[in-house]
Parts: structure tokens; sequence; C-alpha cells
């Protein structure tokens, strides 16, 4: 299928995919939210199932999309307290400059009071930006869960899964040759059990199309069960001539995943960048600017190091994140107006 699992390539990120299993995450906050999101991922697949259409690519932006949305009001909030907090920016510099050099007690309590009242004032708070930040954390981890374990949340999609593991189970050196693959993975299922269908999967899930190619020819004894299965797999996972089960291939249609990702995550950096500019010192807006351009570069290597399914939900993310950064700074044009 995929090698979900390692959507942050080469990072200290990969850390995280040492703990990730097939079976769902029975974490106390992240659990019950993935669960959520992979009825959705689901539903959403099984609709377009039931007309013919078996497509991931198509499964993953429709869930990006519906998730973005259901997400809209905490970003809208966070956006519109970071521009009420940078609008009195300079009124909250004179606070902080009058009493400078003023380090007794009664002059802090003076100077905490003053930027209180600057705060109510305005109905802004130093910490309006962070909690809609700690709600969506958990979200967003809950959304890399279902990426990563997508046979966990997709019940058909494990069905076939489960159709190759019976295929070959009988077939004479099946555990060996299986643990062997786990070995030598660049990271092996953690506690794997040659007798659990699920920890098989989870190895399974990693396969490139290349894997899929080996694994086919050392099982050709049951090759005619088996081949139609991995093929279904394979249609499953193209997208528009893209296998989102494999790393974006430079030298293919594939290099779109990458490209598009770094020109729409510059669009999104420069839209945000220039609406939060306005009240900034030069160093802040320098900061800003340098990160512009750093971001885009992030995002091109997150992407070319994971499977072009991650990268397509991330592309699709971003896309949404710049219309929304657009309809955001109009909105709040016309409310200051």
């Amino acid at each position: 299928m995929t090698q979900y699992h390692k959507i942050l390539g080469g990072t200290n990120f990969m850390l995280l995919s040492n703990i990730v299993v097939l079976t769902q995450s029975s974490s106390f906050i992240i659990g019950p939210i993935a669960k959520v999101f992979g009825a959705i991922m689901d539903a959403i697949y099984n609709l377009f199932s039931a007309i013919g259409i078996e497509s991931l690519g198509i499964s993953i932006i429709l869930f990006t999309v519906i998730i973005r949305l259901l997400m809209l009001p905490l970003a809208f909030k966070q956006q519109k307290s970071m521009i009420g907090m940078q609008a009195i920016q300079p009124k909250l510099k004179k606070i902080q400059d009058k009493y400078k050099n003023k380090k007794d007690a009664e002059s802090q309590n003076k100077m905490r009071m003053e930027m209180s009242q600057l705060y109510q004032e305005n109905n802004v708070s130093p910490f309006g930006g962070c909690l809609p930040l700690l709600i969506q954390f958990p979200i967003i981890m809950s959304l890399f869960q279902v990426l990563r374990n997508i046979p966990a949340y997709i019940m058909s999609i494990k069905g076939i899964y489960l159709s190759i593991i019976a295929s070959v189970r009988g077939v004479a050196g099946f555990g060996d040759y299986i643990t062997s693959l786990n070995e030598a993975a660049k990271i092996p299922v953690k506690n794997f059990d040659i007798a659990s269908n699920d920890k098989v999967i989870d190895l399974l899930s990693t396969f490139s199309s290349s894997d899929w190619t080996k694994f086919t020819d050392h099982f050709n004894s049951v090759g005619d069960k088996i081949a139609p299965l991995v093929n279904q797999l394979t249609d499953i996972n193209y997208f528009l001539g893209i296998n989102l089960a494999d790393k974006p291939d430079l030298m293919s249609i594939g290099l779109l995943i990458p490209v598009l990702n770094v020109v729409v995550q510059f669009l999104v950096s420069k839209t945000t960048m220039s609406s939060n500019n306005k009240n900034m010192d030069e160093k802040q807006a320098a900061t800003n600017k340098t990160m512009m351009y750093t971001m885009p570069l992030i995002t091109v290597f997150f992407v070319v190091t994971m499977p072009a399914g991650l990268g397509l939900y991330w592309l699709t993310s971003s896309s949404f994140q710049l219309v929304q950064q657009i309809v955001i700074n109009n909105h709040l044009k016309k409310d200051k107006k």
C-alpha cells in the first residue's frame, strides 16, 4: 500500500513512526479524534467505491477539505487574535519603554495593569492565539494518525491486505521471509508478530511498488491469487498518473507534487506575512521575510522524502490554507473598517 508512517522522512519526527501501528490509536485524546476522522475517511472512500471509483487520491483530497472546513473557526479566531495583538504593538511598546528602567515591584505592577487595560480596551489577549493552536495540535496529530495508517481506518482496503495474507500464509517459509523483511526495514514494525495479521499489514502497508514486485516474485507459486490483489492496491493508489505509495519520481509527472507544494507554500507564507508585517518592527519583519523563503524549502524536503499520498494531503491542505488566508484577510479588513 503506502509508506504512510514515514511522513516526515529522515528527521527526528520519524521517531513517531516507531510507535505507530496498524491497530487504531488508543491514546486518550488522539485516539477518539482519529476514530472520528477515520470514519469520515472510510465513508468518503466507500461513497466513491459504491459508484465504481476506488481512488485513495480523491478520498485524501475530500477528507482534507472537510477537516479544514471543520477547523476554519479556530483558524479565523487565531488569525484575528494575531492581527489584534499586532495592532496594539506600538502602544504596548510605549508602556514597556515607560517602565524600562523601573524594576521595583510597584512599577512592575503598574506596567502589568496598564498592559491589561490596553488588552481589555482593544478586546485582545496575549494568549488568544495560543488556545486555537493547542486545540489544533491533537487534531493535526490525529490527521496524520489516519493518513499513516490507511488500512486501519478504511476497512475495504484492509480487506485487500487480509486477502493477500490469506493467500501466502500457507506457503512454506512464509514466516521466515516476512520476518526477514521486517528486520531489514528502515523502521521495523515494533513488537512484530508473524501470527498477527495487523502486524503483518503494518509491514505490507510500507511497501512501495518495487517492494510489491519482489513480494509477488517470491510467492510466485500463488502469484495467480495475489497478483490481482496487488494490482487492485496499485490502482487504488494511482492518481493522475502518480503512484501515491511511492516517493515522488522527480523524472516523471510525480515531480508535480513537490513543485506545486513549494509554489503554494510560498504563496501561503507571502499572504500570511503581508497581513502580519504592518505593525511589526524591522527585526520582526526581517525574520518573517526569511521564513517566507525558508518554509517552502523545508516543505520540499519533507515532500520528496515521503510517499506522494502524504504530499497530496500537504498540497491540498496548503491550497485550502491559501484560499482561507485570503478570505480571512479580506474579512478582517472589512471588519476593521
